[in-house]
C-alpha cells in the first residue's frame, strides 16, 4: 500500500497516533503485558520488557500510564476492538509500529557528542504487539505489511541521507576549486550520479509514519542503524565467514535467497535496468528467517535447490530469508545411506508381512511394522547406518552451537528471526536454542522470534523443552509426522544398539507441553524422504508467516 493510499489520520503533520486510538491500544498492551504466557521460562522477562515497552510507548503516545485501568484484562481489551475501524487498522499499526522503533533519548544528545541512538525492534517487542493487536482482534497481516513498508522508508530515508551529505560535501569542495575524489559526483536536477548511476531523492516528505524517526535518521546515524538494526555490518548474515572453530564444521555460511541489493549487495539502493531507468533495490526486512535443512537423498545443493523454488512464500510481504548451508557432504552421505538402508533392508522385510502395502506411501501400518522386526535385522544391518547416522548428528549439534554463538552477537541483527529447523536442521536448530539459554541469565530476553521444528529426531525431556522454549518470544512448533519410517526406523536401531527408545522421538508425535505448538504433517508428507520436495508444503502448513 503506498503513502498516497493510507487512512486520512496518517496524513497529520506529526504522524502521531489519534489518542482516541492511542488509548485502546495501550489498554491492550496493559492487559497484554499482565497476561504472561504461562509456559515455564517467559514470567521474567515478559514482565521486565513487558513493564519497559508500556511505560515507553504511553510517552511516545503522549498518553499517561495512571490514566489506564489497574488490571486490564484481555476480554477488557476485547470490549475496545471496534474503537478502531477496520479501515484504520493499517495506518494504526504503521503508527505503532514506527513507535515501536523509536529510541527513547532524544537525537539532540548525538549533536551533544553521544552517539546516535540506535532504532530497537527486539522479538520481545514484537511479541508484545503482535498480542496486543490480537486482543484488539486486528488481523496481523497488517503488521506483516507495516515491517515491510517501514523497513523500506527507513532504508531509503538512511540512503538519500548518506547521499544528500556526499553531494554537499561535494558542492562545497568544487566551491573551493577541488575536484580530487569527487570528480565523478555531481549535483543534478532532483537527483545525483555516483559512479554513472542516476539516483533519485525523494524530494517530497517521507511516509508520515515515519516522521518521528527523522531526527534519527542522519547521515551520522546511518552505519549504526544499518548495523544494530539490520545487522548489515560486515556484510551481516549472507557475507559471514566462519573460522573452523570447531572441527569437523568444515561448511558453515549463509545463502540469501530473497532480499538484499543487486547482486546479493545488500548496501545497495539502487539499480540501473536495462532500459536505462533507475529502481530502488529492496530493503533490509524487519523481521529475517532463517532455514536449516538437514538430510540429502540427491545432491549437496538439494534443499537450497528446493527452497529456492518456494521464494514466494518470503515475498509478499517481503522478507530477508537465508539457508544455512552447514555439512553439507556428511548430510549427502547420511541421507544416502538411510535411504538404502530403509527402503532394500527394512521395507524389504516389511514388505512380504503388510498385503497390500505400496512401498511408496509409507503408512502407520509400516512403521509398526518396521519396529516389530527381528532385533538380528537390526544387528545385521544396521551399523554402518548407526555410525553415519551419529556422525552427522553429532556435525548437526556443532552446526547449531556455532548458530547460537551468530544469534548472541547479533550478526543477524537487533531484529527478530524466525528459525526454521528440518530433519537434521532441526536438532541443530534445538542445540541453538539450548546452547543460547545456558549463556543467558535466566531472564534475559530471548533471541529468537520463532523457532520451527520439522521433524525433529531427538526426544527431548523437559528440561531441555523448557531451555529451547526459554529462548524464544513468539512461537515454538513441533510439526510432526506419524509416518516418519526414518525417525522409526532411526529410533528402533538406538533401541537395539544403544538402548534408547523410539516412540518419544517429537518428529513422530505430539509433545502436547505449554507453550508448544503442535502441528501433524501426516497429510501433507508421508515422511522423511519428503521433506526437500514438499518443503514449500510444509512451510505453509506451519505457517512460516504467521
Amino acid at each position: 500500500m503506498s503513502a498516497s493510499n493510507l487512512p486520512s489520520f496518517s496524513n497529520n503533520a506529526d504522524g502521531r497516533l489519534p489518542k482516541e486510538y492511542a488509548f485502546p491500544f495501550l489498554i491492550a498492551a496493559k492487559a497484554a503485558v499482565l497476561d504472561s504466557p504461562k509456559w515455564s521460562g517467559s514470567n521474567g522477562w515478559w514482565q521486565n520488557e513487558g513493564n519497559r515497552w508500556l511505560e515507553s510507548m504511553s510517552l511516545k503516545l503522549d498518553v499517561p500510564l495512571d490514566s489506564l485501568p489497574s488490571n486490564p484484562t484481555p476480554l477488557d481489551a476485547a470490549h475496545f476492538a471496534h474503537s478502531i475501524p477496520p479501515s484504520e487498522h493499517h495506518a494504526t499499526v504503521l503508527s505503532l509500529l514506527s513507535a515501536c522503533l523509536l529510541p527513547s533519548a532524544s537525537p539532540s544528545k548525538a549533536k551533544q557528542g553521544n552517539p546516535p541512538a540506535p532504532l530497537n525492534y527486539t522479538p520481545a517487542t514484537r511479541a508484545l504487539l503482535w498480542y496486543s493487536l490480537s486482543l484488539l482482534q486486528i488481523p496481523h497481516e497488517h503488521l506483516l505489511a507495516a515491517e515491510d513498508h517501514v523497513s523500506q522508508g527507513l532504508y531509503t530515508e538512511l540512503k538519500n541521507a548518506e547521499i544528500k551529505a556526499k553531494s554537499e560535501a561535494a558542492r562545497k569542495e568544487q566551491a573551493e576549486g577541488w575536484g580530487g575524489k569527487w570528480g565523478r559526483l555531481a549535483a543534478t536536477v532532483g537527483g545525483v550520479i555516483i559512479g554513472g548511476v542516476a539516483i533519485g531523492m525523494t524530494g517530497g516528505l517521507a511516509a508520515p509514519a515515519l516522521l518521528p524517526l527523522l531526527p534519527f535518521l542522519t547521515a551520522g546515524s546511518a552505519p549504526i542503524v544499518l548495523g544494530t538494526l539490520f545487522g548489515l555490518t560486515g556484510g551481516g548474515l549472507a557475507g559471514l565467514r566462519v573460522n573452523k572453530r570447531w572441527a569437523g564444521v568444515d561448511v558453515f555460511d549463509f545463502v540469501q535467497i530473497v532480499g538484499g541489493g543487486e547482486d546479493g549487495d545488500p548496501d545497495s539502493v539502487a539499480q540501473k535496468t536495462d532500459t536505462g531507468s533507475v529502481e530502488k533495490a529492496q530493503a533490509p526486512s524487519l523481521v529475517a528467517t532463517i532455514i536449516i535443512p538437514g538430510l540429502l537423498i540427491e545432491r549437496e545443493t538439494e534443499a537450497l535447490d528446493n527452497l529456492r523454488a518456494c521464494t514466494e512464500l518470503f515475498s509478499a510481504p517481503r522478507r530477508d530469508t537465508f539457508i544455512l548451508n552447514h555439512s553439507p557432504q556428511e548430510m549427502l552421505s547420511a541421507g544416502k545411506t538411510l535411504h538404502n538402508w530403509v527402503m532394500n533392508k527394512l521395507l524389504g522385510k516389511v514388505k512380504g508381512k503388510i498385503k497390500g502395502e505400496i512401498i511408496k506411501r509409507v503408512a502407520l501400518s509400516t512403521v509398526y511394522g518396521v519396529v516389530a522386526l527381528p532385533i538380528s535385522i537390526y544387528q545385521t544391518t544396521g551399523m554402518v547406518v548407526d555410525n553415519e547416522w551419529i556422525r552427522a548428528c553429532d556435525r548437526a549439534k556443532k552446526a547449531g552451537r556455532l548458530l547460537a554463538e551468530v544469534l548472541r552477537t547479533k550478526v543477524q541483527g537487533d531484529r527478530p528471526v524466525v528459525l526454521v529447523g528440518v530433519s537434521l536442521g532441526a536438532l541443530a536448530l534445538f542445540e541453538a536454542l539450548t546452547t543460547i539459554a545456558e549463556h543467558s541469565a535466566s531472564e534475559a530476553s530471548p533471541l529468537v522470534d520463532t523457532a520451527i521444528f520439522i521433524s525433529l529426531p531427538a526426544a527431548p525431556g523437559d528440561d531441555e523443552w523448557k531451555k529451547a522454549r526459554s529462548s524464544v518470544s513468539r512461537r515454538l512448533v513441533n510439526a510432526y509426522c506419524t509416518t516418519d519410517l526414518v525417525l522409526a526406523g532411526v529410533g528402533r536401531l538406538h533401541e537395539v544398539l544403544g538402548g534408547g527408545g523410539w516412540s518419544d522421538m517429537a518428529g513422530l508425535r505430539p509433545m502436547e507441553r505449554e507453550g508448544i505448538e503442535d502441528v501433524d504433517l501426516s497429510d501433507v508428507i508421508d515422511g522423511h524422504f519428503e521433506l526437500n520436495p514438499k518443503i514449500k508444503d510444509i512451510l505453509e502448513a506451519v505457517g512460516v508467516n504467521d
